[in-house]
């Protein structure tokens, strides 16, 4: 598998609203943290850019998401994808304000 960093600078602000929006919607504490890359995947059959969502959290196991799509098509649905799979229940009300631009 080819992955690496994508060609282009990542949507920073987008970064931070997604950070956001997960940190609120999960009530993550202070020593919890999310990470947002956008990562270009060489492999076939692969989207060009992909958005990876980490969650790093003391005496837990790292979750990590993949989006196959780039950072700035990142909305409240995908957002609940990652929190599903991470085994949280959200729902789409609760993400959806705290995606908006400020």
């Amino acid at each position: 598998m080819l992955i690496r960093t994508s060609p282009r600078s990542p949507n920073l602000e987008q970064a931070r609203r997604i950070k956001r929006a997960l940190r609120e919607a999960l009530s993550l504490s202070d020593d919890v943290t999310v990470t947002v890359t956008e990562l270009a995947c060489l492999e076939e059959d692969c989207a060009p850019l992909e958005t990876a969502i980490g969650l790093l959290r003391p005496d837990a196991p790292q979750l990590q998401h993949k989006l196959h799509k780039p950072m700035d098509s990142v909305d409240a649905r995908d957002l609940i994808e990652v929190c599903t799979a991470w085994g949280f229940d959200v729902e789409i009300p609760v993400l959806a304000p705290m995606l908006q631009e400020d």
